[in-house]
């Protein structure tokens, strides 16, 4: 390697090697801030309490470690699905914050001179505020959204349009910023929350609406059990799918292997079927070969019959004057259908090893189709899962919230 080479590439692994001892700090970080939440109960039962909260709405906490930079990594997880790049959004947004001097610079507190405040928040661990919230969504085009225990929704707008993506981010304990997930979201997906305002009128309205029963329930997940096993399988018969649900606890899984087995079996009683109707005209007890053996024996017999009428005309037109000549003419007769017969039995012979080397060729086929279907079912299954929970994950999910502060 040459020496401008070696020069182009340090920076990018100097960049590795920063990012790596970054996540080992925000990793020993965020385990030592577990153990300080741990030993003050007030913390634990706000976190108790705030959890709660958020699971009434369906969402969740996704936890990033509080090292000084947990705004820009709850930030980075909503909008990538992952916090590493928080260095990233940090540096634009003090660079946004620069270009709009006049919009930031009346609020910075502390009588910090504006210059400096923004040299201190470009730095790794400093704490951001809300002003650096403003910054980002602004220049991100985004809207913010902080969860916070017993208070209504702040909405930070960035946007001025209907369609805005929304960043929801939770802020607690007074100095900390987490990420606000969907309940069992655990992809490196971006989070797609939108936030639903309902008024009280229309909450009551809902409340007086009657409930779905259980038997809906049951019967929507019984349709949505018997719709994943059908388009598994491709079987068609949907008593036969319900009654291996039935019988497998309604266990997918297990459902559609017993299907399978089903439709294998079937499969093979349909070619041992098939085997049998083509062997038909051979096998010896059917019709067909009784008559077609009746037509084999009659030229058998016309044989001999013929060859013993040429025994007899041999004889009649030899007499008496040559025995040996008559008698060589009959152990020729008798030689030859002798021959005949052998070469009978070596056909039939030949014919059975050529319909037991069939039947094992046609086992090996029904087998390599078997473990092709299997392969491919499991394929069609995975691939559905993967569908579902990509689906799951692009879709948006909406909170509802009765009170929200706009920004």
């Amino acid at each position: 390697m040459s020496r401008k080479q070696s020069v182009r590439s340090r920076p990018g692994k100097k960049a590795e090697l920063e990012r790596k001892r970054d996540e080992r700090t925000a990793r020993r970080a965020m385990a030592n801030e577990r153990k300080n939440r741990a030993a003050e109960n007030s913390d634990a039962e706000e976190f108790v309490s705030f959890a709660n909260q958020l699971q009434v709405l369906g969402l969740r906490v996704r936890e990033v470690p509080g090292d000084g930079n947990c705004l820009f990594r709850a930030l980075g997880d909503q909008i990538e699905g992952h916090s590493r790049n928080h260095l990233r959004h940090r540096h634009e947004t003090v660079e946004y914050m620069i270009k709009h001097r006049d919009d930031f610079e009346p609020f910075v507190e502390d009588d910090v001179p504006f210059d400096r405040h923004v040299a201190n928040l470009a730095k790794s661990g400093t704490f951001a505020g809300n002003d650096a919230i403003v910054a980002f969504a602004r220049n991100n085009q985004v809207n913010v959204v902080i969860h916070q225990l017993n208070n209504p929704l702040w909405h930070i707008r960035g946007s001025d349009k209907a369609d805005s993506r929304e960043l929801h981010i939770a802020y607690r304990y007074g100095e900390h910023y987490d990420s606000v997930r969907r309940i069992n979201d655990n992809a490196e997906m971006p989070a797609n929350l939108q936030t639903e305002m309902l008024s009280k009128d229309k909450a009551n309205q809902r409340s007086r609406q009657k409930k779905p029963s259980v038997s809906d329930d049951r019967s929507e997940l019984h349709d949505d059990a018997v719709q994943k096993v059908r388009n598994a399988t491709g079987c068609a018969d949907i008593p036969l799918i319900l009654q291996s649900l039935e019988a497998e606890s309604y266990d997918i899984d297990s459902a559609i292997h017993s299907i399978l087995q089903i439709e294998e079996l079937r499969l093979i009683d349909n070619d041992n079927y098939q085997d049998c109707a083509a062997d038909a005209s051979n096998c010896p007890y059917s019709s067909g070969s009784l008559h077609s053996n009746e037509y084999g024996e009659s030229d058998c017999l016309g044989q001999e019959q013929k060859e013993n009428s040429n025994l007899d005309v041999t004889e009649r037109w030899t007499g008496n004057a040559d025995p040996g000549l008559a008698e060589g003419a009959s152990v020729d007769a008798r030689s030859t259908t002798q021959e005949h017969k052998a070469s009978k039995e070596q056909q039939k012979l030949s014919n059975k090893q050529r319909k037991d080397q069939q039947r094992q060729q046609k086992k090996k086929r029904q087998e390599e189709r078997h473990r092709q279907k299997v392969q491919e079912s499991r394929g069609k299954v995975a691939q559905n899962n993967r569908q579902e929970a990509e689906a799951e994950n692009s879709q948006v999910t909406m909170v509802k919230a009765f009170e929200a502060l706009n920004i």
